[in-house]
């Protein structure tokens, strides 16, 4: 067992606690996580035992609590084989969130004594952290394939757990699988270089091998970054020299190699911002279409939609955003899921920065912000401005805080940042950034801290004009955090590009179902461009200014019904159908066929059931085992079929 010992213990108690956790984590802290688990891929079961280095961190204890969801559990004991009384309860009646294991020890522990004890438990198909997917919903169709998801408390899912972003541990694991079902597995974690094929056959089924692979990983990671990725899968190296590699399928990983031969140019693109990369390699696995997001930050083992494989590279910045998590979200980590703006208003601010050193382009940064920011405003829009949901600081006492999941910690949380960097200058913003990272390296914190760090730091950097800048600081920081709807300091990030691309728009509208005369300045526009102008197509359509013989023009001149490119084509769909075009639907039916990324499918099929309920509930039947666990109860909630959720 590798157990890595940190030499300064964050006192959790001085930050805010994590309401979505029901284990007594401010009481015990779980420093190591051992996982064994025998896959059985074809009957989507796991059978499987966890085995737990605990540290009391509270005056005394005789219990541990741990977050369940939906898991077989059958016996708790510890190492030297006592077994422990166990029971399991649910603190609120909707049990969303999951169950409490409750663990009676056999005495009571003092602060800093170790406790270790084991779990044997089962996951099955009503896990909703572990996607398993038939051989025939994959792209070679000759294995079937397992994957996990498990952000943001959803890897209770996964082994009992304290599933908060408060705790991080080392883990390490043994899976066993067989030769038939997985050609590899993979973790967010290094390979051990001692791996062994079993050899004995089992006599009732004498056509497979067992394969077993065991991982550690070192570095103390909070439990939803535990990750694991099984099938007809290969890795392959990006680029020669590099520190980067690809998974997928065989029949993809060419073509998808090629298209991400610049990866290494990314990753050196932030660590010219922001310092060394710590975590030694760089693995990107592109996942089959189902995967519900556009990518996952799995240290040692990112996991990307393939929907940001268009062939053009106009995908790749999913990847850069991943990437630039390696330093914000799993290097520091927020404390709860209030607090998930310390996790992506960090990166996206981190990906911007790397995008500009890599493509030297502010026109298309500044694009990607307002972009961002109509996102942002839309999901504010569907909470309601005056929810704290669209604030930074969500309440998700009770709930499941997938429920508070949005672009609103990614935008309002950017837009805060670049809020401060204008006040303190952009070299001392970096520098701060670069300390920041080296302070609380490997530890969670909240924005509290965050707030307390950066006047420290300024004020140790006797930083001109100290004084004023903390009043700047100051004086908004809680309508920042706190203050549902839009940002207390709106920020300018016009350009020309954006006047094109709204002045393109306007053309096709005062056209009239004719032909513009610049209709192929399209062709020219930078990729952003392009999205401003399906956004904008979007709000002409909501304002019942976008007519049929338009959406026929647009669609004869730029062939959007036949876009590669889904980023582009979930906007069309989203546009003509809020403009009441039923002429193709088929095509809508088959594009939610096709993809299961939540941020693409959601707002399709919110247009389409304000235009044909009864055909988005169909669409939906016909395609509902395609989806993930996660995008199922999503659309259900969406289409008001939420009180038929079964799982």
């Amino acid at each position: 067992m590798i157990l890595l010992v940190i030499s300064s213990i964050i006192c959790l108690q001085a930050y805010e606690i994590d309401v979505n956790t029901f284990s007594n984590y401010l009481d015990v802290h779980n420093r190591h996580l051992h996982l064994e688990w025998l896959l059985n891929m074809d009957k989507k079961y796991i059978n499987a035992t966890s085995v737990y280095t605990f540290q009391v961190v509270g005056p005394q204890i005789n219990k541990i609590s741990l977050d369940i969801y939906k898991l077989n559990i059958y016996s708790t004991y510890l190492t030297n084989g006592l077994l422990l009384p166990h029971t399991i309860d649910s603190p609120y009646a909707d049990s969303d969130q999951g169950q409490r294991l409750n663990i009676q020890l056999d005495r009571t522990y003092y602060r800093g004594e170790y406790i270790e004890l084991s779990i044997k438990y089962s996951i099955d198909s009503k896990s909703r952290s572990i996607s398993f997917m038939t051989k025939e919903q994959t792209s070679t169709k000759t294995m079937p394939y397992l994957f996990s998801q498990c952000e943001d408390a959803n890897c209770r899912a996964l082994a009992p757990l304290q599933d908060t972003p408060a705790i991080k541990q080392t883990y390490t694991a043994t899976i066993i699988f067989k030769d038939t079902e997985a050609a590899d597995v993979f973790m967010s974690a290094n390979e051990s270089q001692d791996q062994f094929l079993i050899l004995n056959k089992p006599q009732d089924e004498p056509n497979f091998n067992w394969k077993y692979k065991y991982f550690i990983q070192e570095v103390p990671i909070p439990s939803y970054l535990i990750a694991i990725v099984a099938g007809n899968i290969e890795k392959k190296k990006t680029s020669t020299g590099g520190r980067t590699y690809l998974i997928s399928e065989p029949d993809k990983i060419v073509p998808y190699a090629d298209e991400l031969k610049d990866m290494e140019q990314f990753l050196l693109a932030i660590e010219d911002y922001i310092g060394p990369y710590t975590w030694g390699t760089y693995t990107l696995v592109i996942q089959p279409p189902s995967f519900p997001i556009g990518g996952m930050e799995n240290p040692l083992l990112t996991f990307a939609n393939p929907s940001i494989m268009t062939g053009k590279g106009t995908g790749l910045s999913v990847t850069i955003h991943e990437m630039a998590h390696s330093w914000f979200g799993n290097t520091i980590t927020c404390v709860n899921w209030a607090n998930m703006w310390i996790n992506e208003g960090f990166t996206v601010f981190l990906e911007r920065k790397a995008s500009f050193t890599h493509y030297n382009s502010t026109d298309d940064i500044k694009l990607n912000a307002i972009i961002g920011n109509t996102s942002m405003y839309q999901d504010m829009l569907g909470y309601g401005l005056n929810s704290n949901f669209s604030s930074l600081h969500p309440d998700t006492t009770g709930l499941n805080p997938d429920d508070s999941f949005s672009e609103i910690p990614y935008e309002k949380g950017f837009q805060f940042l670049t809020y401060l960097e204008q006040i303190v200058g952009q070299d001392d913003f970096k520098q701060m950034l670069r300390a920041y990272l080296d302070q609380y390296k490997y530890q969670s914190i909240d924005q509290k801290e965050f707030q307390n760090f950066l006047l420290r730091y300024l004020q140790e950097q006797d930083v001109k004009d100290f004084s004023t800048k903390r009043y700047k600081i100051l004086e908004n920081w809680d309508k920042w955090v706190y203050n549902p709807g839009l940002p207390p300091v709106i920020l300018d990030f016009s350009t020309n590009k954006l006047t094109e691309a709204q002045e393109y728009c306007d053309g096709y509208i005062r056209a009239d179902g004719q032909q513009p005369t610049n209709w192929q300045d399209y062709d020219n526009f930078l990729q952003t461009q392009k999205l401003i102008f399906l956004e904008d197509l979007y709000k002409k359509a909501e304002n019942n200014l976008l007519k049929l013989n338009v959406v026929d023009q647009i669609d004869k001149d730029l062939k959007l019904t036949q876009e590669n490119d889904f980023e582009l084509k979930f906007r069309w769909f989203r546009a003509i159908l809020t403009a009441g075009d039923k002429n193709r639907l088929t095509q809508v039916a088959e594009f939610l066929g096709q993809i299961g990324r939540g941020k693409m499918v959601y707002p399709v099929y919110r247009a389409l059931n304000q235009l044909d309920h009864e055909f988005a509930v169909q669409t939906f039947q016909t395609h509902e085992a395609f989806y993930h666990p996660i995008a199922r109860n999503n659309i259900r909630n969406i289409l008001g079929l939420r009180d038929s959720f079964i799982q």
